[in-house]
């Protein structure tokens, strides 16, 4: 190499050895993941995942490949939330969401989503260039922004963290710009109500997720969520787009949860919008409500309100072009009690479908009575299921399913300090899986088996001991 202008020779310094560990975003690039998707750019990171732009070895058609981060995979139940959510966002496919094309648990990067790859920039990156946004063009992204919302929760599907970083602007200054709204790969799906198992026990922290600066009230409260926590994060955004300021500006996060629960958003005329019409105004207030019930009730409504605002049909005018929404495919439970027998404690199983009344403000305090009335423990909650054990003596600790090591006396020991049962009184265990019908009601199978290391002799015993507790727990819920 030689230098310009010069002559003679130019020898290149040897670089020098480093220790210094090269990141985790430079060491994959050029890896393929699930056999067909070279990663070629790291295009940044959130929370929860470190997202790259990688090419397809097929098409050479762009897609975004998104990495859970390690901490995650700490979760016991994360394989279970994974595989749900996957399965059920493959389902999900609108023209202004991206869609979800490939997800795997097996990877040697670690979990990985193929998302559609949609050019534009986010709404946080045109916001940070324009932070004042003409009345129209907002309509011009509020539409598609609402339809998409309003899709998702006609399926079931509740975003929960809702920001203008997760919104991409497409087709950017022109006539045909527009909204594309990205990570419902790890979206809440409210079909199955998920109740804490803090707020069934009353014990450990109730973990509200989102983003501090758009999160809901309730979610914070940590009341139940249903899809119009969405809304109140449309109405966060709605606000900074007309004002260029969030509704409460803090300085720390345990204060900006504070304000969404205790304050008031400041009024547009007092931070120098006296521009911004009354009508639209209350779109906005409306939906920044601390209560859902105060709201608008649906994302088609919060686009409708607006465009009356302006004068013009905003829902008809966004609406996607051939978009027909898919018919409902929900699939129905099969009771456990109709599978053939396949250990000895199955013949002991009992269960039963009912409705029940469970709104959901009160349903954390409903179940949580009936496991206090019956002395029961919660061991188990996850969407859709909870899992209840009754009369287990103090001191019980369950065994393991695997030999114990060592000498034959450690083993004999070891398999001897279990605290006795009394017959007649062996420990029940309580499934309710649960699936929501409308805000109010949900279904409910409930299931009693015995554990496989304590069964009845008594199949009459067992049985009218089973009832006495259906009957308390039919009480609770309100059952239909």
């Amino acid at each position: 190499m030689r230098s310009p202008g010069t002559s003679g020779a130019y020898v290149t310094p040897q670089p020098r050895k480093s220790t210094r560990i090269e990141p985790v975003e430079r060491r994959v690039i050029g890896q393929t993941v699930f056999g067909k998707y070279t990663l070629t750019r790291f295009l940044g990171e959130g929370s929860n995942s470190r997202v790259f732009l990688a090419q397809s070895l097929a098409s050479s058609t762009p897609v975004v490949v998104k990495v859970v981060k390690e901490h995650l995979l700490a979760n016991p139940r994360f394989q279970q939330f994974f595989d749900g959510e996957v399965r059920s966002m493959a389902r999900f496919a609108h023209p202004y969401a991206v869609r979800l094309l490939d997800a795997s648990l097996d990877e040697p990067l670690g979990p990985c989503l193929v998302l559609e790859y949609i050019p534009g920039i986010t709404l946080e990156a045109l916001l940070a260039q324009q932070p004042r946004l003409q009345f129209e063009r907002i309509a011009r992204l509020l539409g598609p922004f609402c339809h998409a919302l309003q899709a998702a929760h006609d399926a079931g599907i509740v975003h929960r963290d809702l920001k203008p970083a997760n919104l991409m602007v497409v087709d950017v200054d022109t006539p045909l710009e527009s909204i594309r709204v990205m990570d419902f790969g790890f979206a809440g799906f409210t079909a199955k109500p998920h109740i804490q198992l803090a707020e069934l026990t009353g014990h450990g922290a109730i973990f509200a997720c989102g983003t501090p600066a758009y999160v809901s009230p309730e979610m914070v409260r940590a009341d139940s969520v249903d899809a119009r926590a969405d809304l109140y994060a449309v109405g966060v955004i709605l606000y900074e787009m007309l004002t260029g300021r969030l509704p409460f500006e803090c300085e720390t996060q345990e204060e900006m949860l504070a304000a969404h629960v205790q304050s008031a958003p400041p009024r547009f005329h007092r931070i120098g919008r006296s521009d911004i019409s009354p009508a639209i105004e209350g779109v906005v207030q409306i939906a920044l409500s601390k209560y859902p019930n105060e709201r608008q009730q649906s994302a088609r409504e919060i686009a409708e309100q607006f465009g009356r605002a302006l004068g013009f049909d905003l829902w008809s005018e966004t609406a996607p072009e051939g978009y027909v929404p898919p018919e409902d495919d929900i699939v129905e439970c099969v009771l456990a009690v109709d599978a053939p027998p396949v250990g000895p404690e199955d013949q002991f199983l009992l269960s039963d479908r009912f409705e029940a009344m469970l709104p959901e403000r009160l349903a954390a305090a409903k179940l949580r009575g009936f496991i206090e009335d019956v002395r029961g423990v919660a061991v188990a909650s996850e969407p859709g299921l909870i899992r209840v054990r009754l009369d287990l003596p103090s001191g019980w600790v369950e065994p393991s399913d695997q030999k114990p090591k060592g000498s034959a006396i450690l083993s004999w020991l070891s398999g001897n300090r279990q605290v006795p049962i009394v017959r007649g009184k062996e420990p029940i265990e309580v499934d309710l899986q649960m699936h929501k019908l409308d805000p109010n009601r949900v279904a409910v199978i409930v299931e009693f088996r015995p554990l496989k290391w304590h069964l009845p002799d008594d199949v009459r015993g067992w049985k009218t001991r089973c009832e006495e507790v259906y009957s308390v727990l039919r009480k609770y819920l309100m059952a239909a």
